[in-house]
């Protein structure tokens, strides 16, 4: 067969990848997959089956579309944060490890890998303060910017919100708190605008054991005077939901969870399918399309085409039924419309946009299975 007689390759439609070298069924802090310099992605870390932080890493292959057992992290993480550093390296910051289970192995420590020879080195200093379910956001700079999170109460033996954030240096492997967060809070979306600053956006704050009220309160990070400042709040509170930037310089939310909150007379326990942009021109959020349906514990992905991918996830009520179909956003029209659905219905799974323009989802659960699987959307 020529090249002239090969099927054309199908567009906006999953296929399956191949499986991870071991299952993994917990990236709840959305990115424990980047893709690297040359094309290929990086999977760090997550839950085994007894929900216990790992330390295992995986390399995936575009080419191949195979995935290969790469050097362990010097120690076991889940709710972690892993970011793409500008030199290649990824770093890997926080989290939780061990069991998961009370008292919390909270971690302030940090690594480092080297694509080149596949090592992983511990950052010359800790975090300040010890968190997980944070957000860590590529500045323009360079730096990196982790913000919020879940950190330990000694008090009570478990997990509070913090309104702490700190900078990382990847030149001098330095780390330096920035002022105080407005608001306290965990399992945010932090967005990079095109001005540099760093939205934040929604989250929780814990207010009591395991208590944690969804934020519809907003705030943006500026690096040149490491101050941060609140903007317009949410129309709907939300947390596990999902934040990106749209071409246009808006930023797009989307879905979520508002349990514990009231809308109105009808009390909805239901995943949300509200949708708000926000406009840096009015610093204020305006409704959106609404998404098909509700759901969370999901993923979007702003396309090369300016078009956002929403895919998996399950809705509050049913968390052991996970999605299938899959969602794209025009931002120009306004306007929802169905693209080919995914193979395998997943919740707490990893995904990345690769450098070629197609996505890939890795990992998370459905119901009680346990997931190997991974797939790659084309747009």
């Amino acid at each position: 067969m020529t090249a002239l007689d090969s099927p054309p390759v199908q567009t906006a439609v999953w296929t399956y990848a191949s499986d991870l070298p071991e299952p993994n069924r917990a990236f709840e802090n959305d990115d424990a997959l980047v893709s690297l310099d040359g094309g290929a992605a990086l999977l760090v870390g997550g839950a085994d089956a007894t929900f216990a932080a790992v330390a295992a890493t995986a390399l995936f292959d575009p080419v191949t579309t195979s995935w290969s057992a790469s050097t362990p992290m010097t120690l076991g993480r889940r709710l972690h944060s892993v970011t793409r550093l500008p030199d290649g390296t990824v770093l890997a910051a926080g989290g939780i490890s061990g069991p998961y289970r009370e008292p919390f192995n909270t971690l302030a420590a940090a690594e480092r890998f080297d694509p080149k020879t596949k090592t992983w080195t511990p950052t010359r200093a800790n975090m300040t303060v010890p968190r997980s379910m944070h957000s860590a956001t590529l500045l323009s700079d360079g730096r990196v910017l982790v913000a919020g999170g879940a950190k330990p109460r000694v008090s009570t033996n478990d997990l509070g919100s913090a309104n702490s954030a700190e900078l990382y240096d990847p030149v001098a492997d330095t780390w330096e708190p920035t002022g105080p967060m407005v608001d306290e809070r965990t399992s945010h979306q932090a967005v990079l605008l095109a001005d540099g600053r760093v939205l934040v956006v929604g989250g929780a704050a814990v207010v009591g054991h395991r208590e944690a009220v969804p934020m519809a309160f907003c705030e943006i990070f500026d690096p040149k005077t490491g101050k941060w400042s609140a903007t317009g709040s949410l129309a709907v509170p939300r947390l596990s939901h999902q934040a990106v930037l749209l071409p246009d310089g808006s930023v797009l939310v989307l879905g979520g969870a508002a349990h514990g909150w009231i809308p109105g007379p009808v009390y909805d326990t239901h995943s949300l399918n509200t949708a708000e942009r926000w406009y840096p021109v009015t610093d204020r959020w305006a409704p959106a399309a609404r998404m098909p349906f509700g759901r969370d514990r999901f993923h979007a992905i702003t396309l090369k085409s300016g078009k956002v991918l929403v895919f998996g996830g399950g809705d509050e009520q049913y968390l052991f039924a996970k999605f299938l179909a899959t969602s794209l956003y025009d931002p120009y029209a306004d306007t929802w419309s169905a693209v080919g659905p995914m193979s395998y219905g997943r919740m707490d799974f990893a995904a990345t946009l690769l450098t070629d323009g197609r996505v890939l989802a890795a990992g998370g659960s459905s119901g009680d299975d346990l997931a190997a699987s991974t797939e790659i959307y084309t747009p």
